[in-house]
């Protein structure tokens, strides 16, 4: 509920005191008495006046004071009376609807008469002439009635003067940069702005190789003849292993069984292969020439012509491109994904700063292929983190209302429900991580209107004159349209043509 805090000066007397209060249109009204000082506003009327003022303004009033004999007579009227502002806050209160009992000093009930006691006789006075009585009579009638006429003219009159002051409309861009290492907003357009942080995956995804690479596909053929050398009858089994000589031996196989003879001199053929495929199992005639095993003492082979079939053909082979290029595809997917999950994590107000969704962290990279491996097809599993700025559009309408405030220029009032502001949506990132955008803000400044200078100017005045006053005395503020001037009782503006005298029958109403 909103409210209204005045502070009595030690001169204040009941019209100073409802001056300050003016025409309120806050809800509560708390009047705070001087500590220190010769007391002030002490009398009970003083108090009922300004309940009843506060009732009319449709506030409720609460005094904040020590003094007990002003509390007592405030708890009279049905004022709450609180020691400090701090103990209103701490209670709800409303004051009740103004009552007029006497003091406490005044209520005692005083003793009926006996009526058995007997009267003092009464004095006999000297009978005075009719026409003096007459005349007495007709004097104090006109000084009452006089006295009626001039309260009034005093206190029943009241108006209302409504003002209208210039308004200028006002606008101004300002750049603000959000950054995540504040805690709060700052001057020159600083705010603070929230990393986000989320984990994705792991997902795995593949891509083709586009590596080539010769690799063996056929292995050499051929025949070698064996030679008995101790006449020792034998059987060459299947697979027996034979090879070339030299700084790298060329291995081969023989592709069936077969029997040697038992003479010096014996000799056979068999059909063999190179044990590993491609062209180096191509050798010349008489270079195979070892036998594995202890069979190489029994017997002599050599191949009596060269072996031949021996191939290569190209096949796909994986690149540092080809897993580069998989990461990067594999990053963008997770990355995308990711801001979903960050613009979930935004809180209300919030905005998530374009392209700062940031790799932090890869948790888990594993390729199933290496560098030069023969496949098709190269497979990669990622896990990341990866963070994002989020930014309050509150507290950039904050920064932004602060310079808005200072280009208002000196007795000038920024008028409340008119602001308006626009965030450009295009954003920057700096290379410490701070995000730089723009805002629109504006509204219109009204000028400063004092209603207690408008009530001293006017009070007592006519209608005619109050408006040339207002128009033509300076004011301090310009003006935007002639005041208009509304007095009541409607007798009172008709035959008298006055404002009231005193300046708190005088409601000033600024239109905005």
């Amino acid at each position: 509920m909103k409210e209204q805090i005045l502070h009595l000066d030690p001169h204040d007397d009941y019209r100073s005191a409802r001056d300050k209060m003016g025409w309120t249109q806050t809800q509560r009204v708390l009047l705070v008495w001087p500590r220190r000082g010769p007391k002030v506003l002490s009398r009970r009327l003083d108090l009922l006046l300004l309940h009843r003022h506060a009732r009319q303004l449709g506030a409720h009033l609460a005094l904040i004071t020590t003094d007990s004999e002003v509390r007592e007579r405030a708890r009279d009227l049905g004022l709450p009376v609180f020691p400090t502002l701090e103990a209103s806050r701490h209670e709800r209160w409303r004051s009740r609807p103004v009552r007029t009992l006497p003091e406490r000093s005044e209520r005692r009930d005083l003793p009926r008469p006996d009526v058995h006691t007997l009267r003092p006789p009464a004095l006999s006075l000297p009978a005075l002439p009719p026409w003096l009585v007459w005349t007495l009579q007709s004097l104090i009638f006109l000084i009452g009635l006089g006295a009626l006429g001039m309260l009034a003219y005093a206190v029943v009159p009241s108006a209302t003067i409504t003002l209208k002051p210039t308004v200028r409309p006002i606008s101004t861009q300002v750049e603000i940069i959000a950054d995540p290492s504040l805690a709060e907003v700052g001057a020159n357009g600083l705010i603070p702005a929230r990393l986000v942080r989320v984990e994705i995956g792991p997902e795995t995804d593949t891509t083709p190789t586009t590596g080539s690479k010769s690799v063996p596909n056929e292995s050499a053929t051929g025949t070698v003849v064996f030679t008995n050398l101790v006449g020792t009858a034998a059987t060459l089994p299947q697979g027996t292993g034979i090879r070339t000589t030299g700084s790298s031996a060329i291995r081969f196989v023989t592709t069936k069984a077969i029997a040697i003879e038992g003479r010096i001199g014996a000799s056979v053929e068999v059909p063999i292969i190179a044990s590993e495929p491609g062209p180096t199992g191509n050798v010349g005639l008489g270079q195979i020439n070892a036998i594995d095993g202890p069979l190489g003492l029994q017997f002599a082979v050599t191949n009596p012509a060269p072996t031949t079939g021996g191939t290569l053909e190209q096949s796909h082979m994986v690149t540092e491109a080809d897993r580069q290029r998989l990461q990067d595809e594999l990053l963008a997917q997770l990355t995308a994904k990711a801001q979903g999950q960050v613009e979930a994590q935004l809180q209300p107000g919030e905005f998530l700063v374009a392209d700062s969704i940031t790799v932090t962290q890869i948790l888990i990279e594993t390729y199933e292929q290496s560098v030069g491996e023969v496949a098709d097809a190269v497979n990669l599993t990622l896990r990341i983190a990866v963070t994002g700025l989020a930014v309050n559009e509150n507290d950039a309408r904050a920064s932004a209302q602060q310079t808005l405030d200072d280009t208002v220029a000196s007795g000038e009032t920024l008028l409340l429900g008119q602001t308006q502001f626009k965030r450009n949506p295009e954003t920057t990132l700096d290379s410490n991580g701070r995000a730089h955008f723009t805002v629109t803000i504006g509204g219109a400044a009204a000028t400063q209107v004092d209603r207690t200078v408008v009530r001293q100017i006017v009070a007592g005045r006519s209608l005619a004159e109050a408006q040339s006053q207002l128009v033509s005395r300076p004011l301090g503020v310009p003006i935007a349209e002639a005041p208009q001037i509304v007095v009541r009782p409607t007798w009172y503006a008709h035959w008298l043509g006055r404002l009231p005298w005193l300046p708190f029958r005088i409601e000033v109403i600024i239109q905005s």
